[in-house]
């Protein structure tokens, strides 16, 4: 069921004004200072239900379809909130989809703050005793969620973040301050918490949706870093005129905003085909070309403000920090184009 157009607005502006608290810039790198005990979503989010969204109403969900979740992060990629709320969402729908009991009881205790779950996943490192899975966002986690085959038989598990976890599998900072958490399932402790068929597609399908929300960050990233590079345009001055009446200039911009306009597209295209033959075929495409386009509008933005655009203190550096991370995160285009060829 969808929440409909004018529902959608009002989502988008309730998530805006708990989120968009304060400073931007200030917010982020505060909260990359946190350390990782005192994290949580916050009880605004969890007591709205926003980690509900995707679950359908009858387990006491919003309803709302992968397209509306996709544009909620695509306003929500241009905010720099640090909360990994998107990644939140999909793995509550993922606990949802197994309807185990045991799942249903990791659900209860998410939604109620009593503990933070994100999903993990698997990732090819060539070294020797080298680990099989990658956690993004992991400072934000109390527990993660991965999958284990054994012999052809699927389990999903529940892995506590615990400091002795934490001792035998480092968490590493990345670019924007974030941390990832980079380790075995089968040495780090886990409880199984589903298993078989089910499990394995609800797995699947969360895997995809993590691309999709990786892509429409993206955009939105790539949206805001375009609106504050118009801007600067408009207002830095250079032999007694606005550079942006140059029309080299010009024709950058233009490129950025069709870059932006048509990587989005093909997000809302993706989103459509969840749930569908076609959904693995329709994320890892979004996600290959999100990272490749938006990358490129990043380095537009950063290149078109000068040597200010490299400075730590402008917003536009955050949302170049960000954006890199997440264009490496959930398959590099690299990455999701061998998955393409392997379909």
């Amino acid at each position: 069921m969808s929440v409909g157009s004018d529902g959608l607005h009002l989502m988008a502006d309730s998530l805006a004004r708990m989120l968009d608290t304060g400073s931007r810039r200030e917010r982020a790198r505060a909260a990359a200072d946190l350390p990782a005990a005192s994290r949580g979503l916050g009880n605004e989010l969890l007591e709205a239900g926003w980690l509900r969204l995707l679950l359908g109403e009858d387990s006491g969900g919003w309803g709302a379809d992968p397209g509306e979740f996709a544009m909620l992060l695509e306003n929500l990629g241009g905010m720099l909130a640090p909360e990994p709320l998107g990644p939140a969402i999909v793995a509550a729908r993922l606990l949802s989809d197994c309807d185990t009991s045991a799942t249903s009881a990791l659900l209860s205790d998410f939604a109620e703050g009593r503990a933070t779950l994100l999903v993990a996943q698997r990732a090819d490192f060539p070294l020797a005793d080298a680990p099989s899975h990658v956690l993004a966002d992991a400072q934000w986690a109390s527990q993660v969620l991965c999958a284990q085959w054994q012999d052809d038989h699927f389990h999903l598990l529940a892995v506590p973040i615990t400091q002795q976890a934490r001792g035998r599998w480092p968490m590493r900072r990345a670019l924007d301050g974030g941390a990832l958490w980079f380790f075995n399932p089968a040495e780090a402790g886990g409880t199984r918490i589903a298993e078989g068929p089910a499990a394995e597609r609800a797995f699947a399908t969360a895997q995809n949706l993590l691309r999709l929300a990786a892509a429409a960050s993206l955009v939105g990233i790539g949206q805001r870093v375009l609106d504050l590079t118009t801007e600067y345009l408009r207002l830095r001055r250079q032999f007694g005129v606005p550079i942006g009446s140059f029309q080299a200039l010009q024709h950058r911009a233009a490129s950025m905003h069709v870059t932006i306009h048509g990587t989005r597209s093909l997000v809302r295209e993706a989103a459509q085909a969840i749930g569908t033959g076609k959904e693995t075929r329709a994320c890892a495409m979004a996600k290959a070309k999100a990272s490749t386009a938006v990358r490129a509008v990043l380095k537009e933005g950063v290149q078109m403000h000068g040597a200010v655009g490299f400075s730590d203190e402008l917003e536009l550096a955050l949302h170049f920090r960000r954006g890199v991370v997440l264009a490496s995160l959930f398959g590099s285009p690299a990455e999701c184009r061998r998955d393409l060829g392997q379909r």
